[in-house]
């Protein structure tokens, strides 16, 4: 099950959402698609590729190989975590 670390600032900027971590001063945006995979959150990894799929007409290893991208670059700067 992924999760967001609890102390990320999030401002919503209507076409991309912006994440702070107030720790190490680190901002990251994220597009529409990384918006839905964090609103998403908590969920597993077959969650999240299922509603990439579904909301973006993906094809089933193309939305897990997206969202799986998108877990492992905000899970590297502490924005996320596996629980």
């Amino acid at each position: 099950m992924w999760t967001a670390n609890p102390d990320i600032l999030v401002t919503d900027l209507g076409d991309e959402l912006v994440l702070m971590d107030p720790q190490g001063s680190l901002m990251f945006s994220l597009n529409a698609a990384g918006r839905l995979l964090w609103q998403s959150l908590p969920a597993s990894a077959d969650t999240l590729a299922q509603r990439l799929q579904t909301t973006y007409g993906l094809g089933a290893a193309q939305a897990r190989a997206d969202s799986q991208a998108v877990l492992d670059d905000l899970a590297a700067r502490r924005l996320v975590k596996l629980v």
